[in-house]
This record gives structure tokens, sequence and C-alpha cells, in this order.
């Protein structure tokens, strides 16, 4: 299977986003079989399909862009990987559905959906609108018997994980409608060389009190060392954003005259919109500063957090300390910002790093004091993005959140770093004894009964 979708891939320029799911795994870890009454349903679903198709193996998908503006494809395909041929058919047939047959390919075609099948394989097509599907599913099974693709095709492939997507940032430009195409063909010449064979490999791994989601960047030469994140192992910006213990936090390490560098040849707009954005004093400082403009303004460098104690019941009242690292131009801009800030703050500081506010005096800077970071959250500030959120101890029961969003409930902590290798999001769960998916399993399953109440489940 695996081989089969390294060959589809191969030389297809349309597919921009591709990888497997292990469907079986993520359904064990899920423990559905013991879901009242919908466990039972699923399992004899499954035990059925058992007969047809391999369920223990991954599912494999391809995405071919341009994505519309809700991320959907222009056309998705599916692989799966087929036991009995025949009993498949039987089954299709059996369900109302017309087979149709093309030497020894047997296919199925409607509307936006097609699917066709031979010897150990079945390849299912959706496009957002109809389209020839004896014409698409048969050109499939020709592209997945040619040459496999090898280097990082091959490699994301291989990865390890409940989920593992790759992106192709190469197919991914190459597809999409952006502003990008406005620039001169030089420039798209130059930036076409510099994201070739660059891709962006991620998993999603459901760990028992854990949810892990990973990116790891397998760039060209050109683009890595076009990326423009930083490190600090120091931690400086910690030590301007005063005490307390966070809720949230937030920080960033940028390498401005890289950043700049790269907006200025790829991103021509990007400075006139951003300047529109921000507004005031700060507009015209962009505006008239030239290329150099972000770069002389900040220095890379931010962070805020949300500090506050939790109260009885669990509520929170919120304050705030935030840092802005600034160079020559931004820190004289910085004067009339700090006026403005100074009527709704407790203390607002502007010096040779940057400029720094603190809304409650209690947490100001004071010798010897700094913020405490949650546990979990020890790479803040450290990398060239991250972000924290700390929930434990608060009662998530007092915010109105339904559906869906009540999986927040199920959330001790969250975390997220990025550098130029990467990123990661590790969300940890209230519960460290069940495995996330069966803890997400069993919430919406709660939340499916109180809306079907009248129902019996």
């Amino acid at each position: 299977m695996k081989e089969y979708i390294s060959a589809f891939l191969n030389e297809n320029n349309a597919v921009a986003a591709f990888g497997k799911a292990d469907l079986d795994g993520i359904l064990e870890k899920a423990e559905y079989k013991n879901v009242p009454k919908l466990g039972l349903i699923l399992k004899k679903e499954i035990e059925g399909m058992e007969q047809e198709l391999n369920t223990k193996a991954p599912i494999y998908f391809a995405f071919e862009g341009p994505f519309a503006e809700d991320g959907t494809p222009e056309t998705s395909y599916l692989f799966l990987e087929v036991k009995n041929a025949d009993s498949l058919e039987a089954n299709i047939i059996s369900r109302g559905y017309d087979v149709e047959k093309k030497g020894d390919l047997s296919y199925h075609a409607s509307g936006d959906v097609a699917f066709g099948f031979k010897n150990n394989l079945l390849v299912l097509v959706t496009k957002k609108k109809e389209f020839d599907g004896e014409k698409l599913t048969k050109e499939a099974f020709e592209k997945v018997t040619g040459d496999i693709s090898g280097g990082k095709i091959d490699d994301i492939l291989s990865a390890e994980g409940d989920l593992v997507m790759g992106i192709s940032v190469e197919n991914l430009y190459g597809t999409s409608n952006t502003d990008l195409q406005n620039l001169s063909k030089e420039k798209q010449k130059q930036l076409q060389e510099m994201v070739a064979d660059s891709y962006v490999m991620s998993t999603l791994e459901f760990q028992k009190g854990a949810a892990v989601f990973e990116t790891r960047n397998l760039f060209s030469d050109g683009l890595a060392k076009r990326m423009f994140f930083k490190n600090d192992d120091r931690s400086t910006i910690r030590s301007a954003l005063g005490s307390g213990e966070p809720r949230i936090g937030i920080s960033a390490n940028l390498d401005m005259k890289k950043m700049q560098a790269f907006m200025n040849e790829f991103s021509p707009n990007a400075m006139k919109d951003l300047a529109e954005s921000i507004g005031g004093p700060a507009q015209f400082a962009l505006m008239a500063g030239g290329d150099e403009a972000l770069s002389n303004v900040f220095s890379g460098q931010l962070g805020a957090v949300m500090v506050g104690e939790a109260m009885a019941g669990g509520s929170l009242t919120p304050d705030f300390n935030f840092f802005v690292g600034l160079n020559k131009d931004g820190r004289a801009m910085a004067e009339t910002f700090k006026i403005f800030l100074e009527a709704g703050m407790a203390q607002v500081k502007l010096d040779e790093k940057g400029l720094s506010g603190y809304s409650n005096a209690a947490y100001v800077p004071v010798q010897g004091k700094k913020i405490t970071i949650p546990s979990g959250c020890e790479m803040f500030g450290k990398k060239g993005l991250t972000l924290f959120l700390n929930l434990d101890g608060l009662d998530m029961k007092q915010f109105d959140f339904e559906g869906e969003e009540k999986l927040i409930h199920l959330v001790k902590y969250a975390t997220f770093e990025m550098d130029n290798s990467g990123s990661r999001l590790y969300l940890k769960a209230r519960d460290d004894n069940k495995n996330a998916m069966k803890q997400i399993v069993q919430l919406l399953y709660e939340e499916l009964a109180d809306e079907i109440a009248g129902i019996s489940l």
C-alpha cells in the first residue's frame, strides 16, 4: 500500500497533502467497543468490513490543490487494501450501488464521488463538483503502478503515528491562488527553486494522558536558510514579564532582518497591510522607514502573560504583563504609546530593551522575584515561538462551552513551541490514567446523549 501511494505521488504536481491514518489503532485507543450501544453498532460494521478490507492496515490519502478558503481540497483520494474483491463487489451491490467493469477494474461513479477496485486495492475519489469518475479512477490506478517516489516522500509515508501527513510546499505553492502569483517572473522562478523538494511532515499521536501533534520541516537548503526563528536558551524575555503565576503566555524570538528580507522579496504588500492594520504613529513609522522599517523598529523579542489567582469556585480575575523589544526607531515611537498605556495600567516602563507594561501593581518586576512558569511549560521564551495555556485548578464548568467545545474540560495544560526545524503541540489531559482518545470519545458520547436525551440510546 505504501508503494502504491508513493508511486501515485511521483511527479504528481497537483497533490499538496498526503499521508495515512491508523484507523484501527485510533479505534482501539478509543476503546470503542465499550461505548454503550453505539460501540456494538460500530463493532458489527467493522467486523463486516474485515471480510473484504484489511482494516488493520493504514488508510492512505492524497489531496490535490488548490484548497478552498474553508480548507477543502479540489480532489481527494483514499487508498484502502482489499482482502476479497468478489466479496467487496457483492456487498457494494447489496447496498444499492451499480458496479461497472472496465477490463479488470470494477468501479462506480455518481455525482461528486467515485470509487474503483481491482486486485488488492480500492481507490475512492471525491471532487467538489461533478467529474468523469471512470476517467479519474482509471488514471489513479495507472499512477499507482509507476515508479515510487523515494526520498522525503517515502520517509513521510514510513513515519509512525496515529495520523501522519506530509505537505508539499512546492505543490502547495504551484496550485495556490495567492498574491505570490503577482510577483515578477524572476521572483516566481526564484521562489519555485527555493521550495523545490520541500515538505512539512506532521504526526498526531494519542497517548495515555496526552495528545501530541508535531511537525518537522524537511526543507531544501535554500528555504531552510530563509527561516527567521531564533532560540534563546536563557529566555531573557521572562525577566521583562514581571512576577506572578501566569495562566496564558506567548513569546517570540525572531531574526527581524531575515524576516524583513523575506517579506520584502516575496510579500511586498505585507508591510503596507501591517502598517494599515496598526494605524497611528506606528503606521507612519513603518511606511516611512523603507526596506528596513520593521527591523529598525522591533528587536524581534516579545512576550505577554495573563496572570491571576484562581478564587473560590475556580473563577479567575485576569491581569496582564507584556514586553515588546524595540530598536532605536521603535523606542522613539513608543514614547506616544507609553503615555496612552499609563492611563490604564499600574506601571509602564520604556528603556533601551523595549516597552513593558503591567496591569496590576502586584505583578510588576521586583528584585528577586519573577514569573513562575507552570510545570510542563519550561520551554516558554526559549524557542522561536512558544505558547502555553494552564487550566489546572480552574473549574471549566463555569464557562458556557457547548458541544465539542467542552473538550477543553479534558485539558490540564497545553504547550506549543516552534523553531526553524518544526513545531510541537502538547495537550496534557486531566486524567493521566486513560488514553486521550478514550477521554475524547467518552466526552463526545456524553454530549450526544444529552443532546438527544429524549431518545433511548
